[in-house]
């Protein structure tokens, strides 16, 4: 027999991993939809990466303002992925290396809105990920268990 907390920690688990999937499948969805986006040019005009927590467990946030023209019309952006995250030591560096002030790269626009821009269309962070996984493997978990749950009950 089960205690009698089990089928809420069940219930707890299957809303965290089920959010953190749900999490995920938003993130990849709109990384999908920057494929599908028109490409230009645009000007760096600075780049780096501000850490956001504790030394314990650094978060890197990419940081990035370049300027871009649609049609004769001035933009900046910020974005770098359609879903910018919390970055690893080694991809912020990896980030801080592929683009420098002053540098001309490919820009990916929204067609039907074009101050909606990327750098990296399509792509989602090694966070996200994990973040990903980690949601599927809690959910099955949260799935095992509450068929043993339910089948010791009977």
């Amino acid at each position: 027999m089960y205690p009698r907390p089990a089928p809420i920690y069940c219930a707890l688990f299957l809303i965290m991993g089920t959010g953190m999937s749900a999490s995920f499948a938003s993130k990849g969805y709109m990384a999908l939809q920057t494929l599908d986006w028109e490409t230009g040019s645009a000007q760096i005009l600075s780049t780096g990466a501000k850490v956001t927590s504790d030394k314990r467990a650094s978060c890197y946030e990419p940081l990035a303002t370049y300027s871009y023209k649609v049609q004769g019309q001035n933009f900046t952006g910020q974005r770098v992925r359609a879903a910018d995250s919390c970055l690893w030591k080694s991809e912020s560096e990896l980030f801080e290396a592929t683009f420098k002030k002053g540098d001309s790269v490919a820009v990916h626009y929204d067609p039907d809105s074009a101050s909606e821009a990327v750098l990296e269309p399509g792509k989602l962070w090694l966070n996200d990920w994990i973040q990903g996984l980690a949601g599927l493997l809690i959910t099955g978990i949260a799935v095992l268990m509450g068929i043993e749950i339910l089948r010791k009950q009977r």
